[in-house]
């Protein structure tokens, strides 16, 4: 499927799923290849997405109204994941050096997302603004909430609520913790226990009540010689090494979420995406070894991170959307009108009439499809447990369906384990060796 997209405006989430799989299968190279792809795919979307929303007069509101019609851009939540797939492609290559880098510049890459994100809100808000200004009566309509209470609107109005109740469990700013755990890790195995003091910071700021965030936390402020604030002098610090001799746990269970189609009526009738949650069937994991046990504790809510995303995201988005159609409708029945009052009655008036209402039926169909595009290929959540490395070289997990036995190399000082479990049919566990 992906070499059929290649070159189209669909190709970004395509790869985004191969390269996905190709991580969970252990294709190292081809994830890191595929990674490279979406990075250039994203850079030039990005430029062209926004000299179109700066360069193009009002009505490019009717035609960037319609996502269907635009290279897919993705979420931000995808471009902030995509660089925790590349440092596990990089480990999985054996280059450590490569995962240390790459967790670097995952700090600058997440400004930069924000940074793109205000970009491209400033643009669309500017454009908005503008045809508010001169279709006052449109932009009334358009901002109403009254059509949630239309009966045909209650299933819309039900997921968007569902989104809104699992948005609050996001971390703000797209930030996704897991990115934030291993650049802390790189830091702290490097001996910059000041440096990794700050990402667990912010870790401990994003999830305050985690017990084993707070632990971490606890950790390197001891090992970086700063005091505890009071809310933590009751935490207690690992009592084995975080920096040597020791094994990380991710476990990464379910499918995240996905976008289905749902009707809207205004009265004019549109196809919108929805956030649709999948249960969790893998929620549970336990790592035993060397007489430990740990139970996995959640590190990143990706749905949580997609759902506070698409809550920010898409008000903004369907507003556009109501006003570029009632301004379009406005224009169609004005002509309509038109036409009715002119004195031409001939059969240029009638071939007139005939190619608006087609133009008019053509942009109505513009909107019978919602972008459902996405990548797919994601966990639910992303959850992490550590214990020391066991003289034996072997963990034992529980919780899935069945008993996982792992046998670590001999010539590793640590290891992270990457525990995929999509469904309790696909279980995945690779083992990447750290010095």
């Amino acid at each position: 499927k992906h070499d059929s997209t290649a070159g189209t405006g669909d190709e970004r989430g395509w790869v985004l799923d191969g390269g996905s799989r190709q991580v969970y299968l252990g294709d190292s190279t081809g994830a890191l290849t595929s990674v490279r792809r979406c990075e250039a795919l994203s850079e030039d979307y990005d430029e062209r997405a926004l000299v179109s929303l700066q360069d193009t007069g009002n009505e490019a509101l009717v035609v960037l109204s319609n996502d269907n019609a635009l290279p897919y851009r993705g979420w931000c939540r995808d471009r902030v994941a995509l660089g925790i797939y590349k440092s596990l492609a990089y480990l999985g290559l054996h280059n450590e050096q490569g995962f240390r880098a790459q967790v670097k510049r995952m700090r600058g890459e997440h400004q930069k997302i924000l940074e793109d994100y205000q970009k491209f809100f400033d643009a669309e808000q500017a454009r908005l603004e503008e045809a508010k200004a001169k279709n006052e009566e449109v932009a009334k309509k358009a901002y109403s909430k009254d059509y949630l209470n239309d009966p045909r609107n209650q299933a819309f109005a039900q997921d968007m609520a569902a989104t809104e109740e699992v948005a609050h469990r996001g971390y703000g700013n797209f930030l996704n913790p897991a990115s934030l755990f291993l650049s802390a890790l790189s830091l702290l195995r490097d001996g910059e226990w000041d440096n990794a003091r700050i990402e667990f910071s912010h870790l401990y700021q994003a999830m305050p009540a985690n017990a084993t965030v707070r632990q971490y936390y606890v950790t390197a402020l001891l090992n970086s010689r700063r005091d505890i604030p009071a809310a933590l002098k009751g935490v207690k610090p690992f009592d084995f090494p975080l920096d040597r001799d020791c094994v990380y746990v991710l476990f990464a269970h379910d499918l995240s979420a996905s976008f289905e189609q749902r009707l809207i009526y205004f009265p004019l009738m549109f196809a919108w995406p929805v956030c649709v949650f999948h249960p969790a069937m893998l929620n549970s994991l336990t790592v035993e070894g060397g007489g430990h046990s740990c139970v996995a504790v959640p590190l990143a809510d990706m749905d949580g991170i997609l759902a506070q995303e698409f809550a920010q995201r898409m008000p903004a988005r369907l507003t556009r959307t109501l006003v570029s159609a009632l301004i379009k409708e406005a224009g169609y029945i004005a002509t309509m009108a038109a036409l009715d009052r002119s004195e031409n009655r001939g059969s240029s008036q009638a071939m007139l009439k005939l190619s608006t209402a087609v133009a008019w039926k053509t942009y109505q169909a513009m909107f019978n499809t919602a972008d459902t595009r996405g990548w797919f290929l994601l966990p639910k959540e992303i959850c992490l447990a550590q214990l020391p490395m066991p003289p034996s070289r072997k963990l034992t997990l529980r919780g899935l369906p069945s008993e996982n036995q792992i046998e670590l190399p001999e010539n590793c000082g640590s290891a992270i384990v990457y525990v995929n479990a999509m469904t309790p049919a696909n279980i995945q566990c690779q083992v990447f060796p750290l010095k």
